[in-house]
């Protein structure tokens, strides 16, 4: 035999397909009947012959046998037996396979099945165990209902402690969920909807009420489509619930005072103000704005902490105020909202941010209403409070506006109110201010004039006057205050204490205090070309406060000076008491670090701020500037005189140089030079002219001079 890797693979192919042919029940059964119809089919050939020659009279020949044969039963039966038999045993082998297949596999079939489906309960049942869900199961024919031990475990139950009706349910749901909870129900059995889902509070055991979600599906009759069984489970979601409501809570509520935020003030307003336009009211409602003063100084003399403190204090002292106009009826102040409210009058107290609270009113009668109410907070914080065992005392500065009347919009309520406050921070602070339209009108305009100021700063629109300093014994000219001038294209020539005070609050101080500095500099390259005689005199610079404490003001204007080659000794800057004390011992530092770079200090207005004497005898400066306001009183009389004079013993005792501001009378110059003061600048010299004016009308009319400089004061600083 040749064996099967030697052959080709196609007759190895066929040799494999004929070996399992062979090995077939099929093909087995099909040969053992053909065998067997072959044996049955030469037996009776065999019988039938012999029959013949037996039956025959005489003997005939085998052919006559055969002939006879061909037309006796036997042959038709046996003709085609044998494949007959190989036919029917080829179908019975494969009946016998299917017979043996299923047989086989029908018990593997069925074992496999009921693995799964024990495997499936086991799933479900353990996933309901581990999600923690109990199972209702609602017979809506009987009016019974299944509750599963997890259901009954979730609530704090026992097996036993809980029945089968529909009421052991509905029973314990809140009485201000259950309308909603049955008509989810309802609506669902009459398929309303797909499925049952709903949020709701139920009953513990121990009293409380714990928020669940029910789900489920109705499983409805194939006839007639009513639904006869309900099915589903309960989760508790009592915790989520409560972690919503606290984000709720903390995006709509100020999270130092628990008061409503913007946010939610916002939302109130917009209600109450659709609610009286409604109704047709004209005054209903009016909203104050108020605001902490001073707040800063608190700040920055307690620290954050202890001012945080204090606006939790505040905050309760005037919602203590307006509880007092709702004592008809319980406060419902459970920290999710500050509200109070009796008939015909309610009010809403939120913190707007840093040391700002709003209020609303509403349902009021007439102003007075609201002018009585805050004339109630005023009058509660002359109380001083006591923080740590400091008594502070706070005022508040509050604005008041009425609506609806006059108003499209409720936003522009708390927008007029905000500006009615800042009127009363500007009218002395601690006081209220009812908003009219001239208010909004001053605030336009000086919105306007800010965005005009920025592109002024931008073009370089802002110019530089120079008003002479003179030496009132000789007549001679020894510097100039540089002052910055703005010539609006509409509204003509702005004063510095318009737009000065716009440019700090704005931002543009540090923008506008560099770009006059450089063209201080530029100038006086320019003079000191044309007339070397000017390398002596001096300017003065002011500065604000911004400028003063930002880190980078001394490096900049080093920088330019290195720029025009300029002499820093020959710059003072002028700074106003008020500054220096808001942060004295910085303000020592960085006088002291100007002074090692060679430039001079000056004290601007002195007399109208609230600085100390020993802080001023600690101070690095030079030069006092009498405020024009001293000067203008000098002919009132001897006490005015004494007032300038005693000011000017003070700068001889601390070896300060003094100039008088605001000399305008040949008068005052007389009664400067006889108390001792020996600078001046005014008007009665020369008002501020523009750089291309002054070789005209300064250079060619006084002789120029130099500013003196204090030895012992420099040599003090020094040491």
């Amino acid at each position: 035999m040749i064996p099967l890797p030697l052959l080709s693979p196609s007759i190895q192919n066929f040799t494999r397909r004929t070996v399992r042919l062979l090995r077939t029940r099929v093909f087995q059964y099909s040969l053992a009947g053909f065998l067997l119809g072959l044996a049955l089919t030469v037996s009776g050939y065999l019988v039938d012959y012999f029959a013949l020659y037996q039956a025959l009279p005489e003997r005939f020949s085998f052919t006559l046998i055969r002939g006879l044969h061909e037309v006796t039963p036997v042959h038709f039966f046996s003709d085609g037996f044998a494949l007959l038999l190989g036919v029917v045993g080829g179908i019975a082998g494969r009946l016998q396979d299917k017979v043996l297949f299923y047989s086989t596999h029908l018990e593997e079939l069925v074992d496999s099945r009921t693995h799964a489906l024990r495997r499936s309960e086991e799933r479900y049942a353990l996933a309901a165990r581990g999600a923690n869900d109990g199972l209702w199961d609602w017979d809506l024919v009987k009016e019974e209902v299944y509750y599963s031990p997890r259901w009954k475990q979730n609530l704090g139950y026992r097996k036993d402690e809980v029945g089968t009706s529909p009421e052991d349910w509905l029973g314990r749901v809140h009485p201000k969920d259950r309308k909603r909870v049955k008509a989810r129900i309802e609506g669902h059995l009459r398929d309303a909807t797909s499925n049952f889902s709903v949020e709701y509070r139920i009953r513990h055991a121990d009293g409380s009420y714990r928020w669940t979600l029910a789900r489920g599906m109705a499983v409805r009759s194939k006839e007639d489509g009513k639904p006869y069984r309900m099915a589903g489970s309960q989760t508790d979601i009592d915790e989520r619930k409560k972690m919503e409501q606290q984000l709720m809570f903390m995006a709509l509520h100020d999270s130092l005072t628990s008061l409503p935020n913007r946010t939610l003030f916002l939302d109130r307003l917009d209600h109450a103000f659709a609610r009286a336009r409604k109704h047709g009211s004209r005054n209903s409602l009016a909203v104050f704005f108020l605001d902490v003063d001073r707040f800063k100084n608190v700040n920055d003399s307690l620290g954050h902490l202890k001012a945080d403190q204090l606006l939790v204090m505040v905050s309760k002292r005037i919602k203590e105020c307006l509880e007092r106009f709702s004592a008809d009826s319980p406060v419902r102040d459970r920290g999710r909202s500050v509200r109070g409210d009796r008939p015909g009058f309610s009010w809403t107290l939120a913190r707007m941010g840093g040391d700002e609270f709003t209020v609303l009113l509403e349902d009021i009668d007439s102003l007075h209403d609201a002018t009585r109410v805050v004339k109630e907070v005023e009058e509660s914080f002359r109380n001083p409070m006591i923080l740590e065992g400091r008594k502070l005392f706070i005022t508040l500065s509050t604005g008041i506006v009425l609506g609806p009347s006059g108003y499209e919009r409720a936003g522009d309520l708390l927008r007029d109110a905000d500006t009615a406050m800042y009127r009363a921070k500007a009218n002395g602070r601690a006081r209220f201010e009812i908003f009219d339209q001239r208010m909004l009108a001053k605030v336009q305009d000086l919105l306007r004039l800010e965005t005009d100021l920025h592109q002024a700063v931008e073009r370089g629109e802002i110019r530089v006057a120079y008003q002479p300093i003179l030496d009132l014994e000789k007549g001679a000219l020894v510097g100039f205050e540089a002052l910055g001038r703005w010539h609006h294209k509409e509204r003509g020539w702005i004063p510095p204490d318009e737009f000065i005070p716009l440019a700090e609050e704005s931002g543009l101080a540090l923008e506008l205090g560099h770009s006059i500095f450089s063209e201080v500099c530029r100038q006086m390259r320019a003079w000191g070309r044309e007339n070397p005689l000017t390398g002596g005199l001096t300017f003065g610079i002011n500065i604000s406060p911004k400028q003063f404490f930002d880190p980078k003001f001394l490096s900049n204007v080093q920088a330019e000076i290195r720029k025009f080659g300029q002499d820093p000794r020959r710059i003072y800057f002028e700074i106003t008491e008020n500054t220096l004390i808001s942060d004295p011992e910085e303000a020592r530092k960085l006088l002291a670090r100007m002074k090692k770079t060679g430039f001079r200090m000056a004290i601007d207005d002195f007399g109208t701020g609230y600085s100390s004497l020993s802080q001023l005898q600690n101070l690095p400066v030079e030069i006092l500037k009498i405020d024009q306001s001293f000067v203008a009183r000098l002919k009132q009389g001897k006490k005015a005189v004494r007032i300038v004079e005693t000011i000017i013993r003070l700068a001889n005792a601390l070896d300060l140089q003094v100039i008088a501001e605001g000399v305008e009378t040949n008068i005052q110059i007389s009664q400067l030079r006889k108390i001792g003061c020996n600078f001046g600048q005014g008007n009665w010299f020369s008002k501020p002219l523009e750089g291309s004016e002054v070789g005209k009308k300064v250079f060619s009319q006084f002789p120029i001079s130099s500013f003196p400089q204090s030895q012992k004061r420099q040599a003090k600083v020094k040491s």
